[in-house]
């Protein structure tokens, strides 16, 4: 369910009595392709219900109430903010984000959420953000949709506020009202405001890409399935640890000073998926820089 307008109400009473309506829902589909993708909006921020009318999936981390979005074919590059909002409970997100052949490739887990007090027009919450960059070669070029849910480990906690009270007086200066602040029950049911706006990468560090890609895989088990029809492309690489084993040889320098290079080109280039995939292969080959590598050349494409 969505709205144009806040839907405050759509805010978890009472976590318990969430959690019971989730157990009681039925699953919607057995496949990712499955659920219903809407279109994602763009023009406006939109308001989405998590609740007993949502389809119910079955993750690799637990049941959970879903939203799912298409992005515009015209939506080459964005950042898109969501907002958790809370009041006696939140609903904790976490996204994950597939390719144009139900694949997930990227995954923005639940610690990206950061508590944000209450201001002026604004509710508390929970806010984090992901990026569209499809101007790029390799696996960002085909993010196609993603989706919005929770885990069963964010169902069992619980977030501290600050009452709104206390932001007020502070913000006069007023002496502190000595009331406790509220926590927020973490449910299976809430409220996400989703925003788009233009791309900005300046202040997100340089692992966010790596970080993403590594925890892709552990949400949807074992594979997910492509429609009918459909040629299954290789799922994406996870970051691999070097070999360990009696008789293993340190990596030439003369070869990790190659794989290096060819890192530093393809993340030049913009071909992040071909400079992940390097440091997979040269750390399984006995590279000790792959990755520092990978990280420093993003930092210098900034």
């Amino acid at each position: 369910m969505e709205s144009s307008s806040p839907i405050y109400t759509g805010v978890a009473e009472n976590a318990a009595e969430s959690l019971q309506a989730l157990r009681s829902a039925k699953v919607c589909c057995d496949r990712l392709d499955q659920i219903r993708y809407q279109p994602l909006e763009t023009n406006k921020t939109r308001y989405y219900e998590f609740n007993a009318q949502s389809p119910a999936f079955e993750f690799a981390t637990g049941k959970s109430f879903v939203q799912a979005f298409e992005i515009p074919a015209n939506l080459d590059r964005a950042t898109i903010t969501i907002d958790a909002i809370a009041g006696k409970t939140v609903f904790v997100p976490t996204v994950l984000i597939l390719n144009d052949r139900f694949q997930a490739t990227r995954a923005v887990d639940s610690s990206r959420f950061r508590y944000t007090p209450a201001s002026f027009m604004e509710p508390q919450r929970l806010t984090g953000d992901f990026y569209i960059d499809r101007t790029r070669s390799g696996l960002l070029a085909k993010d196609r949709y993603f989706l919005v849910f929770t885990t069963d480990r964010d169902l069992d906690g619980s977030t501290q506020m600050i009452s709104e009270l206390r932001l007020y007086r502070r913000a006069h200066a007023l002496a502190d009202p000595a009331t406790p602040n509220p926590v927020a029950q973490h449910a299976a049911s809430g409220v996400i405001r989703l925003k788009t706006s233009d791309l900005e990468l300046a202040s997100r560090p340089a692992g966010s890409y790596v970080s993403e890609q590594d925890s892709a895989r552990r949400y949807v088990e074992p594979v997910v399935t492509t429609p009918k029809g459909m040629e299954t492309a290789p799922a994406p690489l996870a970051p691999s640890k070097p070999a360990s084993g009696q008789g293993q040889q340190p990596m030439l320098s003369e070869t990790q000073a190659l794989y290096d290079r060819m890192i530093r080109e393809a993340v030049a280039n913009g071909d992040m998926d071909r400079a992940w995939r390097l440091v997979g292969e040269a750390e399984r080959a006995g590279s000790s820089s792959a990755r520092r590598t990978f990280v420093e050349a993003v930092e210098q494409k900034k």
